[in-house]
């Protein structure tokens, strides 16, 4: 007997995986922390899309309906002579408070991991000399290659892989 070397189900449907078979679209929600919206949606054209397996879009919504994963986006608001980072503060909070259907937010830091907030809760990931678009793209692709889809079946991100791959964003 000889094994098909297709490996897509003889009666999968084009809703039940990606342009490329490999299951369904990740999608991944930003909650923005001092970053207009309209920075941010201009990004979005140019942000990967890795042949449809992301997808990518702004959540205002604490539940972040629809999300695979959630990603707070950090600009730090301290001024030099500040002991406190206000938007720092604000995703720390939103992320122990987690609301978000997906179960899985993280934080993307604008800057270097020396300048992260010593309490911190979730995991946190530092751009470093990344720009944050450039920064948000490659984390994308870590989710991605992170993440496991099965036709009909919420996407999974191994959190601890996540976690070992990310911290430095500037570092590969």
């Amino acid at each position: 007997m000889t094994k098909p070397t297709n490996t897509i189900r003889a009666g999968a449907t084009q809703t039940d995986r990606n342009a490329s078979g490999i299951g369904q679209t990740l999608c991944i929600a930003m909650r923005l922390w001092g970053y207009e919206e309209s920075e941010v949606q201009s990004w979005m054209r140019e942000l990967p899309r890795l042949n449809g397996a992301i997808t990518w879009k702004i959540s205002h919504d604490r539940l972040a309906h629809g999300a695979d994963v959630v990603v707070h986006i950090v600009k730090p608001s301290r001024r030099a002579s500040a002991a406190l980072c206000w938007n720092c503060a604000g995703a720390n909070y939103a992320v122990s408070q987690s609301l978000a259907e997906c179960g899985i937010e993280m934080i993307l830091f604008e800057g270097n991991s020396d300048q992260l907030p010593r309490k911190r809760t979730g995991h946190w990931a530092a751009a470093g000399t990344l720009s944050p678009k450039a920064a948000l793209g490659r984390l994308g692709c870590l989710i991605a290659a992170s993440s496991t889809r099965q036709p009909l079946m919420p996407a999974v991100v191994r959190r601890d892989l996540l976690s070992m791959i990310t911290p430095q964003l500037d570092a590969a």
